[in-house]
């Protein structure tokens, strides 16, 4: 057999030689620089934060569904979650990946590159203080951290209300159906926002994070509030209609149904508090309807 020289392989080649190789030597560690200049990350939430943290002049490369701050428009994407363009980020040369819990088998491919991977969660209020401090602390500007728990924590100040109002939080649902409506349960970080806001959530009890529920259920929860989350911009009003027509919707009367919409309102990251503070203009829009 002919040999082929690594000159004459194209990169999607060279990485599949490469890789196998890698994996099974042992001692292949990854590249550790002190201070980090090129930083890939394929989570918008992570994204997100790096810019909100002063770090957007490092960022080499992004996920396909990270849009914000606009500058990341300008920017190579990488992929998602299932579909990760390790190639791309090869190319790329970067010297740190950020990434989720989630990429863990992007995570150890790049790290057989020998491509530093540093892994943050983002699912609660605590994991995105975490996750800020610790990329500040590794990118060697720890006081960005200091100054991001500041404006996050004075924003987030917990709500007090005189009366106890039950809401329901959809995230995802088919116009139109009854079934399968996608809702914010306990341990996210929506369920906190609620709590923050002074209101109890009425899938509280849910023994899943994002439960699936018909309208039948939501019936016999009786809430007071209805915040529908919607991922893209846009005007609603023929969802809060949506909720009035459906059969047995007229028990929910008296709920008042608001639509929260922009596609900051499922991505646990810095914009969070500009989501605290459209849940509690949408909450007084209720009591002051009532």
């Amino acid at each position: 057999m002919r040999a082929t020289s690594l000159s004459t392989l194209g990169l999607g080649a060279l990485l599949a030689v490469l890789i196998p190789a890698l994996a099974c030597c042992s001692d292949v560690e990854p590249r550790v620089v002190d201070s980090p200049q090129r930083i890939v990350a394929l989570a918008p939430a992570i994204t997100e934060t790096l810019f909100e943290l002063g770090f957007g002049d490092r960022v080499i490369g992004v996920g396909d569904f990270a849009k914000y701050p606009p500058e990341v428009a300008m920017l190579p994407r990488l992929g998602g979650l299932f579909d990760a363009r390790l190639e791309t980020i090869a190319a790329l040369r970067p010297d740190l990946a950020i990434l989720l819990p989630s990429e863990e088998s992007l995570g150890l491919q790049l790290k057989q590159l020998e491509i530093e991977v540093m892994t943050v969660r983002s699912e609660s209020l605590e994991d995105i203080e975490a996750m800020a401090v610790s990329i500040s602390d590794r990118l060697g500007s720890p006081e960005a951290g200091q100054r991001f728990l500041l404006r996050w924590r004075q924003r987030l100040a917990p709500t007090a209300l005189e009366q106890p109002v039950l809401v329901l939080l959809p995230v995802a649902r088919q116009i139109g159906r009854v079934a399968d409506i996608v809702i914010a349960g306990p341990g996210t970080f929506l369920d906190e926002l609620l709590v923050k806001a002074g209101v109890q959530n009425v899938m509280s009890d849910s023994k899943l994070a994002y439960p699936q529920v018909g309208l039948e259920e939501i019936i016999a929860r009786r809430p007071d509030v209805i915040l529908e989350l919607q991922p893209s911009p846009g005007i609603y009003e023929d969802l809060i209609v949506d909720w009035r027509s459906f059969d047995g919707s007229e028990i929910l009367e008296d709920t008042c149904v608001r639509v929260i919409a922009g596609e900051h309102v499922l991505i646990p990251g810095p914009r969070v508090p500009r989501l605290y503070d459209e849940i509690r203009q949408a909450l007084r829009s209720c009591l002051e309807a009532t």
